[in-house]
């Protein structure tokens, strides 16, 4: 039978906490009626179960309705409530019920942990038997004074068909309203926002969000060929955050907490860091260069770091376990994190205070777990080892040259716009161009681009007195494929790629095949090349030295087999080009040299004139030991898996080498003879077309059965010399030149 109460409020806070509704025992004296159902006036959309709660501390005719049933049931105090008994269908019993929990008063937020395993108890205790319904808020008391509010999100029971079945045949049933027992078992999440700490097994999952953005694509990221790198970042350092807090909780898993991206300027470091950033759902990223991070004052260095991590450290402390993700991306990162003990800093000054508190936040004694630190640098080397080992900057990538299908993923990046609006003609074949950059770095190819577009423009611009644009230009504009020619011929050349000013001076004229050993020569240097493509990285590089007189054409054979393996990276070392260097800086630039060529997939490189290098001569002797010991190191250095380097070294002093211990190291050493022979001279001559035929018939006879010997370099100057004279006489002057150099000995 339905009863008319005016509503008052509870007239204690132990009634209120109840979740009940107060009344006299006079309004529903029979035992039977244990809850109630506030009919619906009109303005109510949803009907509303409360269990009874009966005492004398209320007058008949009075329902007691706490502030926070009132604020849910949208009732006023002293309106009239028509309320009923309400009698729940068999099988109401809760087996689960999911709360949502959050401190009632913000003012008293605490991180002291709340053990959800007793909080259960004590919530079965104080509610067993009460009426629930989903999306109802009420206050819960636990321990001393403290008040939590919490709000049923979910509720669900046996199936009452399949209840009496077999254990492994239940199932359960959701509902939107239903009784505890104390066989219901309570599940308690953190709402969102939540500065609670919740620990325990009755902890719920709490409402996550996948730290990978779904939305995302690496293309419209503009980023290419690196998408083996990115899996390997997602696969460590992500990983374990895309799974909920409370099972890595579980697991006692610790996030990964820094990430280094080392690798050649261009390869993209800092542009993957920062579309790293759009791919997360994390806070804002902080991006800061390693220079910004130094100050002049004591002090404010150190203090720079802290406050890149102050926002995460106040956040892990409100929020816990479920802070989210703080992105602080470090550019240059050798800049301040230069190793504290390298040679001559002493182990003092500002950049050890730098990497001190960088250590100290990282991996401290009070840990963040919600911070991810990204360095970028081009020198690893350079690096403080302690920020290298697991726990800080554990996962270290590197991001190296683009092979082929990455060089076509990047040029159709940067060509996107161009065809987009059909401003790229038909011709153009980015598979070929891919191809063709060997070697290219990302920021390469779009300066390969660029300069392209740069050259379709220039089609349409007219030089006269002023710099004008013909008027069709806007319509008729296009990108050809011969504007990407024009700019990798003479725009944009690789800082990996092949050394082209140093060997087109040995490679000017072609090689001439005078006799045998040179086609042997050739033919060996075919074979190793084809051996360098398949050999065992792990064995050190392919290694030969060419060995001969000075002048035999020891350096065109060497730049000839480097330039027919078509390798990526050709790059020549030279007395030349380290003319008035100490012994330290010519050390570091034969190292700058091989460590170019570890960058490279293919790489060849040329040590042209190695007693030149060492500075030896024969007065004394004298030789730079510093710099033998560099070559006799980098000579035998183990590579990396997957890289191939073929080395030619070029010498005019075998014996010395020999002592040095250095011939030992080549692989295989090929002698470039010099001419001992009529015919030999003869063909050379031929080749170079410098004589006439009478001319050629008469040196022949000249030089009969003399004892002839001379370099093919000697030989070509001495001949072009000979022929500046006059033609009647260039025959007797060339013979002269010879006997003048003692090339040229009558038999004794």
């Amino acid at each position: 039978m339905a009863k008319n109460l005016k509503a008052i409020k509870s007239p204690s806070d132990r009634l209120s906490l109840s979740n009940c509704f107060i009344v006299n025992e006079a309004d529903f004296p029979s035992e039977e009626i244990q809850h109630v159902k506030l009919r619906d006036t009109g303005h109510r959309t949803q009907e509303y179960i409360y269990s009874l709660l009966k005492t004398v501390e209320i007058k008949a005719g009075f329902v007691g309705v706490s502030l926070i049933q009132r604020k849910w049931t949208n009732i006023a105090l002293n309106q009239v409530l028509e309320v009923q008994p309400f009698k729940f269908p068999p099988n109401s019993n809760l087996n689960s019920i999911t709360l949502e929990a959050d401190f009632l008063q913000k003012s008293r937020v605490t991180q002291e942990p709340y053990d959800t395993d007793k909080m259960s108890e004590v919530f079965v205790d104080q509610f067993c038997n009460r009426a629930f319904s989903v999306d109802q808020p009420f206050v819960f008391t636990y321990g001393d004074k403290k008040y939590l509010q919490l709000m049923v999100i979910k509720m669900d029971v046996l199936d009452p068909k399949k209840a009496l079945a077999s254990e492994s045949n239940f199932e359960l049933v959701e509902v939107k309203k239903g009784v505890i027992s104390g066989n219901t078992r309570i599940i308690f999440e953190k709402a969102e926002g939540s500065a609670l700490n919740l620990v325990g097994k009755s902890k719920g999952k709490s409402a996550t969000q996948s730290i990978i953005n779904t939305e995302w694509d690496f293309t419209k990221l503009g980023i290419g060929g690196l998408d083996k790198e990115f899996s390997t970042i997602i696969r460590r350092a992500f990983a374990s955050r895309l799974f909920p807090a409370e099972l890595t909780e579980k697991m006692g898993v610790k996030h990964v907490k820094g990430i280094l991206l080392y690798g050649p300027p261009g390869t993209g470091k800092t542009l993957m860091a920062r579309q790293i950033g759009k791919m997360l759902n994390c806070r804002e990223p902080k991006i800061i260069s390693g220079p910004e991070v130094l100050n002049k004052y004591v002090g404010e260095s150190e203090a720079n770091i802290r406050k890149l991590f102050a926002e995460a450290e106040d956040e892990q402390k409100k929020h816990g376990i479920n802070s989210g993700l703080h992105l602080i991306i470090f550019d240059e990162f050798d800049a301040v994190c230069k190793s504290r003990y390298s040679y001559g800093s002493g182990g003092t000054g500002v950049q050890d205070s730098v990497v001190n508190q960088l250590l100290a936040k990282i991996d401290g004694v009070e840990q963040l777990n919600n911070v991810l630190l990204i360095g970028m640098t081009n020198r690893k080397d350079l690096i403080d080892e302690a920020l290298l080992r697991p726990g800080r900057m554990e996962v270290q990538v590197e991001i190296s040259l683009a092979d082929e299908p990455g060089r076509l993923q990047i040029l159709e990046i940067h060509t996107r716009a161009l065809r987009e609006n059909n401003l790229l003609s038909e011709d153009v074949d980015l598979g070929e161009l891919a191809a063709q950059t060997k070697n290219f770095s990302g920021a390469e190819i779009e300066g390969l681009v660029r300069a392209a577009q740069s050259n379709a423009m220039n089609r349409f611009l007219k030089m006269t007195t002023t710099l004008e644009i013909a008027p069709d230009a806007v319509s008729k504009v296009l990108v050809r494929q011969t504007d990407f020619y024009h700019a990798l011929e003479h725009d944009i050349k690789p800082a990996f790629g092949a050394s082209d000013d140093d060997l087109e001076y040995f490679v000017s004229n072609e090689i001439i095949r005078w006799c045998p050993m040179i086609e042997q020569i050739i033919s060996d240097g075919k074979l190793l090349i084809e051996q360098t493509k398949v050999h065992d990285s792990s064995m050190g590089p392919v290694s030969v030295l060419l060995e001969g007189p000075v002048g035999a054409g020891k350096s065109a054979l060497a730049v000839n087999m480097a330039l027919a393996s078509e390798f990526p990276l050709i790059k020549m070392c030279s007395p030349e080009s380290m003319t008035g260097f100490s012994e330290q800086a010519k050390c570091n630039s034969i190292k700058k040299v091989f460590d170019d060529a570890d960058k490279s997939e293919l790489s060849c490189i040329i040590i042209d004139d190695i007693e030149k290098l060492l500075d030896y001569v024969q007065i004394g002797p004298r030789f730079s030991n510093m710099v033998l010991q560099a070559l006799l190191v980098l000579l035998k250095k183990k590579l990396r898996k997957g890289k191939k380097l073929l080395i030619v070294g070029t010498t005019s002093c075998k014996r010395v080498l020999h002592d040095m211990g250095m011939v030992q190291i080549f692989n295989m050493v090929l002698h470039v003879p010099g001419l001992s022979s009529l015919d030999q001279l003869i063909t050379v001559l031929k080749e170079k077309n410098l004589f006439e035929k009478n001319e050629l018939d008469k040196i022949r006879s000249e030089i009969g059965q003399r004892k002839l010997w001379i370099s093919v370099k000697k030989l070509l100057i001495l001949a072009e010399v000979a022929i500046r004279t006059q033609p009647s006489s260039r025959v007797k002057k060339f013979i002269s030149l010879l006997e003048a150099e003692e090339c040229l000995k009558d038999f004794t």
